[in-house]
């Protein structure tokens, strides 16, 4: 299965855009006089209130990240793409997953925060499968080869041929958004690489990037 590419709907990322300019704008309001409330009630010794505006604070802090994972999936915000070694950022996350790492000085053109992001939503799908989780990296040709897999329970073939559409998630209650493949298919995009997902029921996935070094 190869991910989302330029066929992907640009007027559902342009939407995706406005919404997240339009959340933002709501949010700066909204927090912006939960920080004053807070203020006030800390100054005037309101007791009880810590957990509800810890509460609060947490949620909004999780609607704009989710802003942002929406700014990012329409192709919208980041900053101009800079040379970054692969490998390098791949060893940011050697506490979440088994790594081995070679591919060297290999470098891509990209947004490394971008490029950490797609990583950080790939390892949270496997995270959320289950088993042992890898990262791997090597060099092929003109590409670095970025691969991560687990162990865990794997897709249906139903499962995996909606895997790449936007907001497709398999969570009951919607908590996955069905973001993460997108995201990182837009990264991959941008990159001048591809995205490639081998899985089945029972056996795990095995997500390959194939990344256009710079």
């Amino acid at each position: 299965m190869t991910g989302p590419t330029e066929s992907s709907d640009t007027s559902l990322e342009r939407f995706a855009a406005r919404v997240a300019h339009d959340l933002n704008n709501l949010l700066t309001g909204i927090l912006g006089n939960l920080e004053l409330l807070q203020l006030r009630a800390t100054r005037n010794r309101l007791p009880g209130l810590d957990s509800y505006f810890e509460g609060a604070n947490g949620a909004g802090s999780r609607a704009v990240a989710f802003a942002g994972r929406l700014m990012l999936y329409s192709g919208r915000g980041g900053i101009p793409p800079v040379p970054v070694p692969v490998d390098e950022v791949l060893a940011r996350f050697t506490a979440r997953a088994r790594c081995s790492l070679a591919a060297g000085g290999a470098s891509v053109l990209c947004d490394p925060a971008q490029l950490e992001l797609a990583i950080t939503e790939l390892l949270a799908n496997a995270a959320a499968a289950g088993g042992q989780v890898s990262i791997a990296s090597a060099v092929a040709g003109e590409d670095a080869i970025v691969t991560i897999s687990d162990t865990g329970r794997g897709m249906s073939a139903e499962t995996l041929a909606c895997a790449g559409e936007p907001f497709f998630t398999t969570h009951a209650n919607g908590t996955g958004r069905g973001l993460g493949l997108s995201i990182v298919a837009r990264v991959v995009r941008d990159i001048g690489g591809t995205l490639h997902i081998e899985s089945a029921e029972g056996a795990g996935c095995t997500v390959t990037l194939r990344l256009a070094r710079a």
